[in-house]
């Protein structure tokens, strides 16, 4: 189940439009997008004009081999595309040859780089942590880098391939050698591997779960195949191999459309889908269409469904609460899909409709939101209950007092995955009450054995308790069972024993939540084999106050508590990383709540209310 073009019979044979009647932009399209932006894109220009392209020094890649730090590399490295897109965007607008040697030099350092894929997804590294620089075309080894697609040599292809196509009247008349080596650094770097290889991962070819990268991938590749491959036999077959790496990305995906890796990764992953729909579509002249079908419409739903109230999303998995997603796209997905509350989400998404991103990681997907027609804002009603059965995330949202509440269940070897299985979040509007963190900076730890010594991975910085001394552990075989959902009443319970490991004593816990008007009720049921310790954690934004058996939150909210647990306060101190900066604030805080002494069985429950 979930293989789309399998099940709808589409193939790639015979529906591609010949490279030489096949045109991604024509003339008039990109002087009405210049019409329309740009102005803002010389602007942009002008206020880098005099700015060097930053260096990517050996040393500086080596940092991620040497110390684990990801970012140091990576800011100039994404820095690098996106000024040279923007001197190109300029220049297409003001056609004065202003930024024609930004253009050249910025090429022209991207086509020396010994090679596109980023430190931390460095397949020589990897396989040899001694090497800490890419082998990078210089040998036939079978970890030789010439024979990988990572994500961001993916994006650097589709990026220097719409250059290519956008600036033969700009650099041909300077010297046709740039647009030449272009050329053949495309085929050779991102055509060439994909054409003939098969062992990356994201492929899916061993039958194992894909997550973002593939579809990501996959849309970037195809961008590179619409502009620059004119062999027609070649086209269909990549094309039809596409399609095949996409149906297996779906193949494992959940039925109600539901992206596990959170609204964060969802514009590289199920967003990333719907550009690879739309380029076959266009490379086929409209006769690949798969948008009526119902996973698809789905997909494209999740991300209006997880919103909580303007820009705040449930951020569960490795996502921040605060998401800036397309409109745009999302938009034209309610047009494409015919579905009028998406198109109407969209419209209303609070954003600056004035600018656009210059989008070089999902660069056909910017080309379409530049052709994009001014939204109109309609009427849009969020929904008040929703019920994700393949996530296992219920979602209860009451509109006269503003509150939402979101619970899942799931497992704990989900893409992205905290130990997270049984948590909660609270909010008013985009106020939170209890708060999911989200996730820190990425470094060479948050995909290692390492990952869960990490504090906001750990199910003891999330809404959920420590059992017998025990946290929940990583893994497909920590999961939520026995799942029990009302649609009347929005509420949700959850058994989570098999969420904890054998240490934690467990016989059963069953975790409910519902919301009620203004009032959320989260009642434990637990019984344990022995007697052990039980203590609750919660995320608040900023610090409580403790009275009795009440919490009173910054926020004006209140939460009582069973007076059989004994309450204290932590701060969570962010070190101004990620997190500080998503939320705000220097500190979180996390209530605890223990049980006075060991026990065998227990009902807890707390009722958070708006005053």
């Amino acid at each position: 189940m979930g293989k789309i073009f399998e099940e709808h019979g589409i193939c790639a044979a015979g529906k591609l439009l010949p490279y030489s009647e096949y045109c991604m932009l024509s003339e008039e399209k990109i002087q009405k997008m210049m019409t329309r932006w740009g102005s803002y894109f010389i602007n942009c220009a002008e206020k880098i004009l005099d700015e060097p392209y930053p260096l990517l020094d050996a040393t500086l890649y080596m940092q991620f081999a040497r110390m684990g730090n990801r970012s140091n590399f990576e800011g100039p490295y994404f820095k690098r595309r996106s000024m040279v897109m923007t001197f190109v965007l300029a220049e297409l607008a003001e056609k004065k040859g202003r930024f024609t040697d930004r253009i050249i030099d910025g090429v022209w350092h991207i086509m020396e780089e010994s090679t596109w894929i980023l430190p931390a997804h460095n397949a020589t590294n990897k396989n040899n942590p001694g090497t800490p620089l890419p082998d990078a075309f210089f040998t036939a080894d079978e970890n030789d880098d010439v024979k990988h697609i990572d994500l961001f040599s993916a994006t650097t292809g589709a990026t220097m391939a719409v250059i290519w196509y956008l600036t033969e009247g700009i650099l041909d008349p300077q010297t046709p050698v740039i647009r030449r080596r272009m050329l053949s650094q495309l085929k050779q770097r991102i055509l060439h591997p994909f054409y003939t290889y098969e062992h990356d991962w994201w492929m899916g070819v061993k039958g194992n779960r894909l997550n973002n990268w593939t579809p990501w991938i996959v849309s970037n590749v195809l961008t590179v195949l619409a502009l620059c491959e004119d062999d027609d036999a070649l086209r269909e077959s990549a094309a039809e191999k596409s399609i095949a790496i996409i149906d297996r990305f779906t193949r494992d995906y959940p039925s109600d459309g539901g992206c596990d890796e959170g609204p964060g990764y969802w514009g590289a992953a199920g967003a990333s889908y719907f550009d690879c729909l739309e380029l076959l579509c266009d490379l086929s002249g409209g006769k690949i269409d798969v948008f009526d079908d119902v996973l698809v419409g789905k997909m494209c739903e999740y991300i209006m469904n997880f919103n909580i109230s303007g820009r705040r999303f449930i951020n569960f998995a490795d996502a921040s609460s605060v998401v800036g997603i397309g409109f745009r796209l999302v938009g034209r997905m309610g047009r494409r899909l015919n579905n009028p509350r998406l198109a109407a989400f969209a419209a209303n998404f609070p954003a600056d409709r004035n600018s656009i991103n210059i989008n070089t990681n999902q660069v056909y997907r910017f080309l379409m939101d530049m052709q994009e027609e001014e939204q109109i804002p309609q009427p849009f009603v969020p929904a008040e209950k929703l019920w994700y059965d393949g996530l296992q995330v219920a979602i209860t949202r009451d509109p006269a007092s503003g509150m939402f509440l979101a619970l899942k269940g799931g497992c704990n070897g989900e893409s992205h995955n905290h130990n997270d299985v049984g948590q909660f979040i609270l909010f008013d509007g985009a106020d939170p009450v209890i708060l999911d963190a989200g996730v820190e900076q990425y470094t060479r730890k948050t995909f290692s054995a390492q990952r869960y010594t990490l504090w906001a991975m750990r199910s003891a910085y999330h809404n959920i308790p420590e059992i017998s001394g025990a946290e929940q552990k990583p893994g497909r075989e920590y999961h939520a069972e026995t799942v029990a959902y009302d649609p009347a009443s929005g509420a949700l319970t959850l058994e989570l024993k098999h969420a904890y490991p054998a240490e934690a004593k467990i016989d059963s816990y069953r975790r409910s939540a519902s919301l009620s008007g203004s009032t959320a009720t989260v009642t434990d049921s637990i019984r344990l084999i022995e007697a052990g310790s039980v203590v609750f954690h919660y995320l608040t934004i900023d610090e409580p106050i403790i009275e009795g058996n009440t919490i009173r939150f910054a926020s004006g909210h209140t939460a009582e508590f069973d007076p059989s647990l004994t309450a204290s306060v932590d701060a969570v101190n962010l070190e101004g990383g990620k997190i500080s900066r998503e939320w705000k604030r220097e500190y979180l805080w996390r209530i605890n709540l223990a049980a006075k002494e060991n026990i065998t069985e227990a009902e807890y429950t707390m009722i958070l209310r708006k005053n």
